[in-house]
């Protein structure tokens, strides 16, 4: 089998968005937990932000290769559609779900036994999402303006940028944090069962998100954009350039807020749309002579 010269670059992307999956895997397993039955606690609990940024990092891997693809025209490459969902097979369905396993060792055996069922939804919407994505993917441009279903890329930014606000809030040490609890004068017991109680209810929350985001990721009748071909395929105006530059500045001072509030609130943008227009059809004005 011969590869393309215009292959090679968009392939050795596809390989770093695997090898950043490789490498946040290494990073969860060598997470511990150590203590008694009711004060366990993580040891490199750290490895759980790098493991999460580096699913962020697989995802700017992803983008960068399938419009470099496109680009040299090299998309409608067989190894490289195969390789790009192993990839994000890896990356954006084994490695979410494998995170929230290890995010639930702290709990009692019958609740990690339900965040396992709830990981293993997750993780069987990513792998028959990509399966039922290399049977219909189109190698032309127009057929990546919008998914059928949830694309596991923001699916795994979901599990990742809820870790990242989690792990960001429980060690309580950035300068923003501290300004806050000064400013509630928060007394450091008072301080220490807020944190333990967020750390523990977004845990759960993120085990319960997870089989939503499997469902979300095969549902045929939600159609999700593609944000970067919606942004960067057309030409734009100069409001967005504005919103652009404040939002890329929001985002390097505080991308641990910034993050979760962009993957979630694109996760629930497509389905409370789809409702709205179910309830409340767009009215149709009946066309006049002048009109037309």
């Amino acid at each position: 089998m011969e590869i393309n010269r215009s292959a090679l670059l968009p392939n050795l992307l596809t390989i770093g968005n695997g090898i950043c999956g490789f490498a946040a895997l290494v990073k969860l397993g060598k997470i511990e937990v150590v203590g008694g039955q009711f004060g366990k606690e993580f040891v490199h609990a750290e490895n759980f932000t790098i493991a999460s940024y580096l699913i962020l990092l697989g995802m700017v891997f992803d983008v960068f290769d399938g419009k470099l693809a496109r680009m040299s025209k090299s998309n409608d490459s067989k190894l490289g559609a195969q390789l790009d969902s192993l990839c994000d097979l890896i990356t954006f369905g084994l490695v979410p779900a494998y995170m929230i396993l290890r995010l639930s060792l702290r709990e009692p055996v019958t609740w990690q036994n339900i965040a396992w069922f709830f990981a293993l939804a997750y993780f069987l919407g990513a792998l028959l999402r990509l399966a039922r994505f290399n049977v219909e993917n189109a190698p032309d441009e127009s057929a990546h303006l919008a998914f059928k279903g949830l694309p596991t890329p923001a699916a795994a930014g979901c599990v990742a940028s809820v870790v990242i606000f989690l792990r960001y809030v429980v060690k309580f040490d950035a300068p923003e944090l501290q300004l806050v609890g000064d400013y509630l004068k928060l007394e450091s017991a008072t301080l220490a069962d807020v944190l333990s109680t967020m750390d523990r209810s977004l845990t759960v929350g993120l085990v319960f998100l997870a089989p939503l985001l499997g469902f979300t990721m095969v549902a045929d009748r939600l159609k999700f954009d593609h944000m970067g071909s919606k942004l960067f395929g057309r030409r734009q105006s100069f409001n967005f350039l504005v919103y652009l530059i404040f939002g890329v500045l929001l985002l390097a001072t505080v991308p641990e807020v910034v993050l979760p509030v962009t993957f979630l609130g694109y996760l629930l943008w497509t389905p409370l749309h789809t409702l709205y227009r179910s309830f409340f059809p767009a009215r149709q004005v009946p066309a006049t002579d002048e009109s037309a």
